[in-house]
């Protein structure tokens, strides 16, 4: 089957049809499946997209989630490690003391049978990392390989919870939650001045300290801009996805690499400070299957803060109305004009 380029809606029905279809089968039957039903490899690339999204877990443990079973520790020079924190399906994440400093620090370790695209991955939130000095950014301490192959890379240790299980727990005011926002876009500025585009924030990408500080974490899909995207050979291809379906840029969604880059960042974090602030997000996402939120990110029309939040000022629902713009070219340019705007109105609240 061949689509015409602008029909954005018969392709999302045909590609969310078929992923709920294919989603229900075994593995082993899914490629049969789709040989019979899927002759257009375009289409069956952005299924099998979606499929490999879906199944991928997340390396964190989330909140309020029991604790993982143990498993065999890495043996990784330097630190003694003492329990396992989270687990997904191509690694573990570790709590860990260094034997040099006596401080506690976090170990992403990747499993020696991760497949090449997680080794790739891993590798570039590796190098993410290594540009990046930031109060707001989770700190890298060091990268290396350990006894058994296994990839790793230590973090500091954040004492602190996601942004999600704070913000139910502390129902922060509107001003603290823009005061949050602004201590994000400035680590995202600074990123951004680093060649880094996150491409995943999402509350839970966003962990608050114990002193109210937000800090931001997980830069496994991040890209790096300019050269050294071509050098390492990792660019995100056309028609690929990556980040969380609820929370995607549309450029995202689409899967047009092309489109993808400051902007979306800031995007994304309009995206959570709207969350926050009206306790939903601008469109409906409950219960939606993975390419029904990805048509929803595409097509649907987004709800202005002032029709949930009519107590806050006109100027705030302005500025996220431009934010969260299906227009690239709408939205505050870079996460410092974002920040910028944002702080003009907490000083006109003061």
């Amino acid at each position: 089957m061949t689509l015409a380029a602008g029909d954005l809606a018969d392709r999302w029905s045909i590609v969310r049809g078929l992923f709920e279809a294919v989603s229900a089968l075994a593995e082993a039957q899914r490629a049969r499946f789709l040989d019979f039903a899927c002759p257009d490899a375009g289409i069956r690339g952005e299924v099998e997209s979606l499929l490999s999204a879906d199944a991928r877990a997340d390396w964190d443990l989330p909140s309020g989630a029991a604790a993982p079973a143990e498993e065999p520790r890495p043996d990784i020079s330097g630190y003694r490690i003492e329990r396992l924190l989270g687990s997904g399906g191509v690694g573990s994440v570790y709590g860990a003391v260094s034997l040099a400093t006596g401080k506690r620090v976090a170990i992403k370790a990747l499993r020696s049978l991760a497949g090449r695209q997680a080794l790739e991955r891993f590798r570039q939130e590796c190098r993410a990392l290594a540009r990046l000095s930031h109060p707001g950014i989770v700190q890298l301490v060091e990268t290396g390989v350990a006894t058994g192959s296994v990839t790793y890379l230590v973090m500091e240790f954040l004492e602190g919870e996601s942004l999600d299980v704070w913000a139910a727990r502390e129902r922060p005011s509107p001003a603290v939650v823009m005061q949050l926002a602004r201590g994000v876009l400035s680590a995202l500025a600074h990123a951004h001045e680093a060649g880094v585009i996150h491409r995943d924030i999402k509350p839970h990408n966003i962990v608050v300290t114990r002193d109210g500080q937000p800090k931001l974490v997980d830069f496994g899909v991040a890209r790096l801009t300019s050269d050294e995207g071509r050098r390492t050979g990792f660019r995100t291809e056309t028609g690929h996805l990556v980040g969380t379906f609820a929370y995607m840029s549309p450029e995202q969604a689409d899967g047009r690499s092309d489109r993808i880059g400051v902007t979306s960042d800031v995007y994304q974090t309009a995206l959570v400070l709207f969350e926050l602030l009206a306790g939903r997000l601008p469109y409906e996402a409950d219960g939606r299957s993975a390419a029904g939120l990805l048509r929803a990110v595409l097509m649907d029309r987004r709800m202005r803060l002032d029709e949930l939040r009519a107590d806050l000022p006109v100027e705030l629902a302005d500025l996220l109305d431009r934010a969260l713009s299906l227009d690239v070219a709408a939205r505050p340019q870079s996460a410092r004009a974002f920040e910028a705007e944002l702080a003009a109105i907490v000083l006109a609240r003061a």
